[in-house]
């Protein structure tokens, strides 16, 4: 309906064009749910911005556009939009018939697990790369805040109709390697203690489980760092991600990359393109020719890769070897000053607008309005285990997930921890979870066959209410996909929205009644409800939706 009325809308913005003989560019055609239900069901803002462009009266422009519109609108729609008007200051509002809602609820209960399915993706080749932390200790909240993401961002492009893969890169075979190496030596005494980088319970328990290897390659820094790396992913970090209830397609070491020869290559490439020079006795790359504000290096002075030489190959390692179409990577927020350099390399190599990147901000965990700093068992931020701990619910990884996606990841974020705790409908994902169980009740307890009912029963403000709320799922997952900052929180937003309206139409209205036909449309009402509850929490943000609590 969306993609109908959009071209519907430009052709009366081309046709008005053509008959005022104006020559403006046609600005996008953007399409908002108004808040209030008395100014449509779905309203555009056209008519305001072709206003600007030509400084005209932005309302007698949507009063003209809805004449242009209106006959072919109708038509197209095969009487699906009941009303369209014009309103101030140069709004356009749609009102759809309440037969188009009612014939919506079937076709969400036939759909099955495939409603808001789509194939706009067309299979594209999608990789999300998301909590690649350097495994120099267990993963801390910021870590959880990502993985969250990109696993929702993942599950997202899936119902989008894009081929998805799902990445963790190991780095294993960098400078975080060595420091981690260091500590270890510092820790079993054998440098200086001021040689130390990390700290906490996991480093002595290393320590004293493997004296004998340290002891043996106390010269060989790189080796110790290596084992210890994999030792943490294996023991701390992959039990954590267990946790998360996140399964990764692959997990991609950055030491055999390095191993393989990859990076050179990728420089030859680079240099077949004639994309680098010597400078200073380094090997620069010309980022400035795609928009960089300054080239960069990639081989220094003493022969040693630059940072970003590595991760240039690992790209070109997606793109060029791997064949994926799109790359989304997420990083940490300390990487902000690295993101335009990648973008421009990944398109030196013949990649242009394939790799996108998302920042996620930090987040301090509250208690009692006090922030918890410190981990005792890492020694640095406090672990995602122990926020589990501290959360000390069955459920408190499904809480976790809950509350990390119900922000955008632009901002920063407050754990609150005492509402965390809390297993009441205070809490929204308790909210979500008591709507389901009370749904699940509602059709566990039916005794009547509401499999064919007659929807045009459904005709009351908070049914009508519901349905449009359940049917904005497919427009959401579409906006998420679309939108290159990839918005997943709005999932969290809209489950609870479909709790609410649910909650609503259960308190005003009787799901089983003394009228058989009026109880049959309600059951699939509340049917078409649960399909979407669990879609939304269970299919794409990844959280358990019982029928019982």
């Amino acid at each position: 309906m969306h993609e109908e009325l959009k071209k519907a809308i430009y052709e009366a913005v081309k046709a008005q064009q053509k008959d005022c003989g104006c020559d403006f560019s046609i600005p996008g055609v953007e399409l908002e749910h108004p808040k209030d239900m008395r100014y449509g069901d779905i309203s555009t803002n056209v008519a305001m911005k072709i206003g600007k462009l030509q400084r005209k009266d932005p309302m007698a422009i949507a009063e003209n556009l809805v004449k242009q519109l209106d006959p072919g609108l109708v038509r197209m729609t095969q009487r699906r939009i009941e009303k369209v008007e014009a309103v101030k200051p140069g709004f356009i509002n749609f009102y759809f018939s309440s037969d188009y809602y009612q014939k919506k609820v079937q076709e969400i209960i036939s759909a099955g697990k495939k409603f808001a399915d789509s194939n706009i993706g067309e299979g594209k080749k999608t990789q999300v790369e998301f909590l690649s932390a350097n495994p120099t200790g267990p993963a801390h909240l910021g870590n959880a805040r990502g993985g969250f993401y990109g696993d929702v961002l993942a599950n997202t492009f899936q119902k989008f109709g894009f081929k998805v893969e799902r990445e963790y890169y190991v780095n294993d075979g960098g400078g975080q390697v060595i420091k981690l190496a260091k500590s270890i030596l510092a820790e079993a005494e054998i440098i200086p203690g001021d040689e130390r980088v990390y700290s906490g319970v996991y480093i002595k328990k290393w320590v004293d489980e493997n004296r004998a290897f340290i002891e043996e390659n106390k010269d060989d820094q790189q080796k110790i760092g290596y084992k210890a790396a994999w030792d943490v992913m294996n023991d701390y970090i992959k039990p954590s991600i267990e946790k998360m209830h996140i399964k990764f397609d692959e997990f991609f070491s950055e030491k055999t990359l390095l191993e393989s020869g990859a990076v050179e290559k990728t420089i030859d490439e680079l240099k077949k393109k004639k994309l680098t020079y010597k400078k200073d006795q380094a090997l620069w790359l010309k980022t400035t020719e795609f928009g960089d504000d300054q080239d960069r290096v990639l081989v220094k002075s003493d022969g040693m890769y630059a940072y970003i030489a590595p991760d240039i190959a690992y790209h070109y390692n997606k793109f060029g070897e791997r064949k994926f179409d799109h790359v989304v990577d997420v990083f940490g927020t300390d990487h902000h000053g690295y993101v335009k350099r990648l973008l421009t390399a990944t398109a030196a190599l013949g990649y242009p607008g394939q790799l996108d990147i998302r920042l996620l901000q930090l987040v301090r965990l509250i208690q009692k309005g006090k922030e918890l700093r410190m981990s005792k068992r890492a020694g640095t931020a406090v672990t995602f285990d122990e926020l589990l701990d501290l959360i000390g619910t069955k459920d408190a990884s499904d809480v976790a997930r809950f509350f990390f996606l119900s922000r955008d990841l632009d901002t920063h974020m407050d754990f609150d921890l005492d509402l965390a705790k809390d297993t009441s409908e205070k809490n929204p994902v308790y909210y979500v979870k008591y709507a389901s169980a009370r749904i699940n009740g509602i059709l566990r307890n039916a005794t009547i066959d509401y499999s064919k009912p007659n929807l045009g029963l459904i005709k009351k403000p908070a049914e009508i209410d519901l349905i449009k709320k359940l049917i904005e799922l497919p427009e959401i997952v579409e906006q998420v996909a679309s939108d290159k900052k990839y918005p997943v929180h709005k999932f969290a937003y809209y489950i609870t929205e479909v709790a609410e309206k649910f909650h609503k139409f259960y308190h005003d209205y009787r799901v089983v009644s003394d009228d058989a036909e009026l109880t049959k449309a309600r059951l699939a009402l509340v049917a078409a409800t649960k399909n979407v509850l669990e879609i939304t929490g269970e299919d794409i943000l990844g959280i358990n939706i019982p029928e019982r609590m």
